[in-house]
């Protein structure tokens, strides 16, 4: 099957009944067997209700045999799918037990249905369990979010967050449900351009129009508008869906969706007319995506409709492919160059959207920057490896890139040994979607957080992990417009601006529990993890120093001409 030919697999019940899949069910064995009951029946009622038939009485006779023709069929529906299984060549074990076969068939089918609402418990899902779930479910909506008789978590669990409370020093924390709002970031004050303000810690991750419906991104933006948080647009381009008022980080990825000449290399007029919308406050150019880092943006052909071709300046009816990196530059010496030219003819703030791998990458990016003040990224999104997608290889998605924690830290310790630190902010992403995940991440290091599949939560995502197949049930990852009517945008907004703000007040609750003012006081010492059981560290124990050791051990093994566990065994010899 070539490239262009691929359909999306899917073995869900969420596709909607067509006329085409009713057209596909029509084959030689179907053929087979309706003329084979259609003439048992007639055989049948010719030598048995012969009587009515000679009475004239057409109809009376046909209706007469619709009962049997039901059971005939029923019985040679059995006889045909046993000579099918028999002959077909594709699944070996469906030729040693025809017909029962399909009984496995549709457990299998079932089961994940059955696993979700019936057999797992609360925390055994994936990749989000029914106790977070619910809970975003619950704070979304503006219901009561609090708990009866304790928690359900094992707090002795390998890798449980333990929170360290201040006892005498928490003066800060406010009686009730009232919490403080001191949180502030400024980005672009040391490269001349139109600086932004965050005054809200919690944003909304990049999602193309594309691999989400324009109902949903309508709701984003609008939900980002009431919360007055940013709402990253994604690779695919600015999209009417966008223009609700919310303000829009634009992202550029290899492809250079919306703004690329017909090569599909960037287009300065187009960039420069982008640039003028007043909902766009930074330029993101994406390097590389958590969930499928060294490989570029795809979108099947199902989900390119005449809108996002227009939009993306793609054609339709084949599988749109973005290149695996971009063609303008190749090291950190390009990057930068880049970057300046998407600064110079934005003037907003530009970062970069990257995957950390060799901590050598990211130093040589802080190192840059000492070197040539004024450069460089206004901020840096790091993407872990743990983050999701709507479509990406199993390889990629499961064994790449850094995940979130260890990326932070790596990042923040690389940009604080070249003394860069304060002139970056760090955004970090990848499967956070509670307070105590917000909390972890700027503890070791982030200044804010990217949140894209809590936001599907709070539109109202069932996990029905059926983002790669245009099939979801509740109209978000999706272009198939009946599905999509399904989500109402105003709801949907709502929900989207009460799920930010419940993860600002209790991701600043735990602050104030710790004596600080704000989350971005948090450090890496107020969190602890359980490391085996009856045994905790500090964070900074465990990610922290992780980086600043693989750092030293690379460098002295490159120094040497050998790998790591080289080094280490030849100095094992000595």
């Amino acid at each position: 099957m070539s490239t262009n030919d691929k359909k999306f697999q899917s073995t869900s019940l969420a596709s909607p009944p067509s006329f085409q899949l009713i057209l596909k069910t029509f084959n030689k064995w179907t053929l087979v067997w309706f003329v084979l009951t259609a003439l048992t029946t007639v055989i049948y009622g010719y030598y048995f209700q012969y009587e009515l038939l000679q009475e004239g009485n057409s109809i009376s006779w046909i209706i007469s045999l619709a009962g049997y023709f039901f059971l005939f069929g029923l019985g040679l529906a059995i006889l045909v799918l046993f000579i099918h299984d028999k002959f077909q060549s594709n699944d070996p074990i469906q030729r040693v037990f025809p017909v029962v076969i399909w009984g496995r068939k549709l457990l299998i089918l079932l089961g994940p249905l059955f696993r979700q609402y019936l057999f797992a418990n609360d925390q055994e899902e994936l990749p989000y369990n029914r106790i977070t779930r619910n809970w975003i479910y619950e704070s979304s909506r503006g219901a009561r979010n609090t708990i009866g008789f304790g928690t359900q978590l094992d707090m002795d669990k390998v890798g449980s967050y333990i929170i360290m409370p201040a006892t005498f020093t928490n003066k800060k924390t406010k009686t009730g449900e009232e919490v403080g709002h001191k949180y502030k970031k400024v980005i672009g004050l040391h490269t001349g351009v139109m600086s932004v303000t965050l005054t809200h810690f919690v944003h909304i991750s990049a999602m193309s129009f594309g691999a989400l419906s324009g109902r949903a991104h309508e709701a984003l933006n609008l939900g980002a508008k009431m919360a007055g948080i940013l709402q990253n647009c994604g690779e695919g381009g600015l999209a009417p869906c966008h223009e609700k008022g919310g303000d829009i980080i634009f992202q550029l990825g290899t492809a250079k969706y919306g703004v690329r000449d017909e090569n599909g290399l960037l287009d300065d007029d187009l960039l420069r007319e982008t640039a003028q919308h007043p909902q766009i406050k930074m330029f993101e150019i994406k390097l590389a995506q958590g969930a499928k880092p060294g490989k570029g943006g795809m979108l099947l052909k199902e989900k390119i409709t005449p809108e996002i071709a227009k939009i993306r300046k793609i054609p339709t009816g084949k599988d749109a492919y973005a290149p695996a990196r971009h063609t303008e530059f190749s090291d950190v010496d390009g990057l930068f160059d880049f970057i300046d030219r998407v600064r110079k003819i934005t003037q907003k703030p530009v970062g970069i959207k990257m995957v950390i791998g060799h901590t050598s990458e990211i130093e040589e990016v802080a190192a840059k920057m000492s070197e040539q003040p004024g450069r460089g990224p206004d901020y840096i999104a790091i993407d872990g490896g743990d983050g999701g997608t709507g479509a990406s290889p199993l390889v990629l998605s499961s064994y790449a890139g850094l995940p979130m924690k260890q990326g932070v830290a790596v990042a923040d310790w690389a940009l604080k040994k070249h003394k860069v630190r304060g002139r970056v902010i760090i955004f970090a992403a990848g499967k956070i979607s509670t307070p105590i995940e917000v909390a972890v991440a700027m503890a070791l290091g982030a200044d804010a957080v990217y949140i894209a599949r809590g936001f599907m939560f709070s539109l109202g995502c069932i996990q029905a992990l059926e983002c790669h197949t245009n099939n979801c049930p509740s109209g978000i990852a999706t272009q198939n417009k009946r599905l999509e009517r399904a989500l109402n945008v105003e709801a949907a907004a709502r929900r989207v601006a009460t799920y930010a703000q419940t993860l600002y007040n209790e991701t600043q609750m735990l602050a104030e529990a710790c004596g600080y003012d704000s989350p971005d006081q948090i450090n890496s010492d107020d969190i602890m993890v359980v490391t085996s059981p009856g045994h905790l560290d500090y964070l900074s124990e465990l990610h922290g120093i992780s980086a600043y050791e693989a750092s030293l051990e690379r460098q002295r093994a490159r120094g040497m001409g050998l790998s790591v566990g080289e080094m280490k065994m030849a100095e094992n010899k000595q």
